[in-house]
């Protein structure tokens, strides 16, 4: 029984060690993205595209307001027919508007993944070609779904400004230890 005790310390010992003598770091993708050429050209095609689905919907707006307006200016002159042929008229309208306000935030979203997954993937690259390159065998991100998965580290580990100055972009300050 000893010495099944001394050969699984003695494993955990030699595991712990290994842990110690590996190469740790972290960078931030969201902040690369940042820091790159392509974040000014794709928060101007978001801003464009957003522009032509604003305009849009105000189209839709509109023409649901004028419609409401001469309904409501004759609703007590029509037929009862008329009447409820203008508010199915309108009901449509609405409904094709709060549709087509779904639709465009969808869209929105869409055209977001579809801008910055390619920078993304770049990034990736990017990373794991210093990781390998550096005998680093972590990479950890600060900033997964908002919520940091690391948190503490040196800064003599972080690899954002590798990763953006290899990227052509513009490093990000590195603020003085307190």
């Amino acid at each position: 029984m000893k010495k099944l005790f001394s050969i699984v310390a003695f494993v955990m010992l030699v595991a712990v060690g290994q842990t110690f003598a590996q190469k740790v770091g972290y960078t931030s993708a969201e902040a690369i993205l940042q820091q790159l050429p392509e974040a000014k050209t794709i928060d101007a095609e978001l801003t464009a595209y957003g522009a032509q689905l604003k305009t849009e919907l105000e189209k839709k707006q509109k023409e649901f307001q004028t419609k409401l307006a001469a309904y409501q200016a004759e609703a007590e002159k029509l037929a009862p027919v008329v009447k409820e042929q203008r508010e199915k008229e309108l009901q449509a309208l609405q409904q094709g508007y709060q549709e087509f306000q779904q639709k465009a935030q969808e869209g929105m979203q869409k055209k977001q993944q579809d801008l910055v997954t390619p920078v993304y993937e770049k990034i990736q690259k990017a990373i794991d070609e210093i990781a390998k390159a550096e005998n680093f065998d972590f990479v950890f991100s600060t900033d997964a779904s908002g919520v940091p998965i690391l948190l503490f580290a040196k800064e003599d580990h972080n690899l954002t400004n590798k990763v953006i100055t290899k990227l052509g972009g513009t490093p990000i300050p590195v603020k003085p230890k307190n």
